[in-house]
């Protein structure tokens, strides 16, 4: 039985390494021909790497997804050289902890340039290609924690409500054209960052007591639903705020 997604390619930002490389590889399972885009390039190529030695199609590219020129020039070479783009998941991001008092108007607009920036210089480059073929799915991934408020994330929720702001308004767009566009808002998951942040499992510990599902959340919890969303099965979905926290709240 063929794979759902066989024939398409898929472009994922921050692919190098958490949510992003999970995607990444479950889309390939797919089969689909991944871009593993990031701006760690060595990473990056270590990620395509491991999906090529399964058998499966990947190229790894060094892009920072914030630099406008550089995305087009990325963009438009995976067209070149695949001659189409199906699938998009804006995944790249960053969030430093830091109290509002302290936090400079430069370290603001590096989170919103790379969090939330980003979406729009890589979606406004990708768009006409699936606009001309008349289809698409994007995903984009926000946060749960804009649904709560966190201290000390305030550059990091306002970028990540934003894309939630964008989504909606670019599916209303998007739909005539046969493109989908979705967000999911992870909750607390399991990745390099969020053990970086918390390495004594304080935080894991007590999200998860209020979780409905007493588990720690997995990157693949997560690249499971965007397999889900590029689909062709989930052609009347879109616009939609899809939150995947075990739990913790529901909306």
């Amino acid at each position: 039985m063929a794979a759902r997604l066989d024939g398409q390619v898929a472009i994922v930002t921050g692919a190098a390494r958490g949510i992003g490389r999970a995607a990444a590889e479950r889309l390939a399972a797919e089969g689909a021909a991944v871009e593993v885009f990031d701006v760690d390039g060595s990473s990056a190529e270590a990620a395509a790497n491991a999906i090529r030695a399964g058998g499966l199609d990947a190229t790894a590219r060094a892009v920072d997804v914030s630099d406008g020129p550089r995305v087009v020039e990325a963009v438009g070479a995976v067209v070149r050289e695949r001659g189409r783009i199906d699938i998009l998941v804006n995944n790249a991001g960053i969030y430093p902890h830091t109290p509002f008092e302290e936090l400079t108007f430069e370290e603001w607009r590096r989170v919103l340039s790379t969090n939330l920036d980003s979406v729009f210089l890589i979606t406004h480059a990708a768009f006409p290609h699936m606009r001309e073929r008349g289809y698409g799915r994007i995903v984009n991934i926000s946060t749960a924690a804009f649904h709560i408020g966190y201290p000390e994330l305030t550059p990091y929720l306002a970028s990540k409500g934003g894309i939630i702001g964008f989504t909606r308004s670019l599916a209303a767009e998007a739909g005539p054209h046969g493109i989908t566009v979705n967000v999911i808002t992870p909750g607390m998951i399991e990745t390099e960052g969020t053990q970086e942040e918390d390495p004594g499992g304080d935080l894991f510990d007590e999200i998860g007591a209020d979780q409905a599902i007493r588990r720690r959340g997995r990157p693949e919890d997560i690249a499971e639903t965007i397999a889900y969303l590029v689909s062709p099965a989930a052609g009347f979905i879109t616009g939609q705020t899809i939150n995947v926290d075990g739990g913790h709240r529901m909306h």
